[in-house]
């Protein structure tokens, strides 16, 4: 083995040995969920209330972070909630469809 996984081995080792109830977790198959119960060599996850699986411990791969959570912690300028990322979400459809014959071409007015 390489130093590098030797490295990660041990990583992995004292996360699994740190694991705690309440805690959310991801499993190398990519089930997410939180903690209830440890074991010796299983680990009961809870992904809904009254939802209850049991892993063995070398199937939980790391901590979850959800994706939310990182969206929410990156800075956003939004002016009224609509603009994102930098288009405009319309309130209805009806201004995408475009009929036969009609203009498709935008003027500056239309687009803001």
């Amino acid at each position: 083995m390489t130093r590098g996984t030797r490295k990660r081995q041990k990583e992995m080792m004292s996360f699994r040995d740190s694991m705690a109830p309440g805690q959310r977790v991801m499993t190398a198959s990519g089930y997410v969920g939180t903690i209830v119960e440890i074991g010796d060599d299983l680990v009961t996850l809870e992904s809904e209330p009254g939802s209850r699986t049991q892993w063995v411990k070398a199937a939980i791969s790391k901590p979850y972070d959800s994706v939310s959570t990182a969206m929410d912690t990156e800075t956003h300028s939004e002016t009224d909630g609509q603009e994102q990322a930098g288009f405009v979400v319309p309130d209805d459809v009806s201004g995408l469809i475009t009929k036969p014959g009609e203009d498709t071409t935008r003027r500056d007015e239309d687009t803001k």
